[in-house]
């Protein structure tokens, strides 16, 4: 605006024209931490009790399922995780290969198939943590750690 010149523009939100409102999902966002609990008879599916909110709009919710809940691996970890990711080995992949684990000072990499694994020839640096990793391009792994 040249000289003083003001204008006031006023929006008015028009009506959706060709989408449908199906459904509203309660957001656990942001969900500060969940546990995997068994509340229910002994042999029913596990639980997930969740914290989410912050401040007077927190909650504690309780997340059921319909499908019962698989223990693929059980293992003890060097400490608590700062962050995990699940990453596919090549795009064209229809599954994921690897779950990474970033520690304080340490990346954990574990090979998802019939079994699951720690893997020590994955290209990506174990001996300090990761803040991001993703599939890059076609068939590339990138890491990013603090220098």
């Amino acid at each position: 605006f040249e000289g003083g010149d003001e204008a006031v523009v006023e929006l008015e939100p028009r009506p959706l024209r060709n989408l449908l409102h199906v459904d509203d999902i309660d957001s656990l966002c942001p969900m500060i931490d969940a546990k995997l609990l068994e509340l229910g008879e002994r042999g029913a599916p596990p639980s997930l009790v969740s914290l989410c909110g912050r401040s007077a709009r927190s909650t504690l919710r309780v997340v059921q399922h319909g499908l019962s809940v698989s223990d693929l691996a059980v293992s003890e970890l060097p400490g608590n995780p700062n962050a995990v990711w699940t990453v596919k080995k090549r795009k064209s992949d229809q599954f994921d290969a690897y779950i990474v684990v970033s520690f304080v000072n340490a990346t954990l990499v574990l090979s998802i198939g019939e079994t699951v694994e720690e893997v020590s020839d994955s290209g990506l640096k174990p001996d300090t943590p990761t803040l991001v990793v993703a599939l890059l391009g076609e068939d590339s792994l990138v890491q990013v750690y603090p220098a």
